[in-house]
């Protein structure tokens, strides 16, 4: 009788070992291994960007469109800010303050590093950033593709400037020179506004120039989404 009794204290002694053995195993603690980037700034414009996408710190290896470590940034926290991207790979070539969809697809970049393979920490100071949906598209798009034939020679083409501090005006709410009764930018319908339209048809009746010619496969993939979300939430400057 007493070995029984004796035998189920041991047994029952050998359980909460198990047990506890286990609970510190659940909780040990692993750090990140690999490089560091500490990004310091001032970001203004983040507050009206919608769900999908995120303004992010982001690591790619310089072949993917798709990030391979990232980080976003509160949407609500414009001003002086400081992000630590931590456990960076050594497959890491840049990283970017940059704009991701919610697949950690790259959509445009604001600001890019290249990496040091010989240091654990780098800095990145990016300065004042508009980090707004417009200016998104507008360092994306319009000065890259747009700008050239619309402002940027001191001519713009069907007297449609699409540079730096005029383009928004140009657009927004702003009736069409070419094709009458409908707007350049209707905000909250992408759809009915010839931006959107010139950059998905082949030809539009009034407009002599093909723009679907300067549009890329990368621009179909994340920049015209992009433009057609804007408008979608209403078209907004900041």
């Amino acid at each position: 009788m007493i070995a029984k009794k004796y035998l189920s204290l041991l047994a029952l002694s050998l359980l909460f070992v198990a047990c506890d053995d286990g609970r510190i195993e659940e909780n040990t603690i692993s750090f990140k291994e690999g490089r560091v980037v500490k990004m310091t700034g001032t970001l203004y414009g983040l507050e009206n960007w919608p769900d999908e996408y995120s303004v992010a710190i982001a690591g790619f290896d310089g072949t993917d469109d798709y990030a391979a470590i990232s980080k976003a940034l509160p949407k609500n926290d414009d001003g002086p800010v400081e992000v630590v991207l931590s456990g960076i790979s050594d497959n890491v070539t840049n990283v970017q303050l940059c704009v991701l969809d919610r697949l950690r697809r790259h959509v445009m970049t604001f600001q890019q590093i290249e990496l040091e393979q010989t240091r654990d920490t780098i800095y990145m100071e990016v300065g004042t950033v508009n980090a707004s949906m417009y200016n998104a598209i507008q360092q994306s798009f319009f000065n890259t593709t747009c700008a050239n034939c619309h402002g940027a020679s001191n001519r713009a083409a069907a007297g449609l400037y699409l540079t730096e501090g005029k383009s928004y005006d140009a657009l927004v709410g702003k009736p069409s020179k070419k094709v009458p009764g409908i707007n350049m930018v209707e905000p909250g319908d992408a759809s009915n506004s010839l931006l959107h339209i010139i950059l998905h048809q082949e030809s539009v009746e009034g407009i002599s120039m093909t723009h679907r010619d300067l549009v890329s496969e990368k621009n179909d993939q994340s920049i015209l989404p992009l433009i057609d979300s804007w408008i979608n939430n209403g078209a907004k400057e900041k």
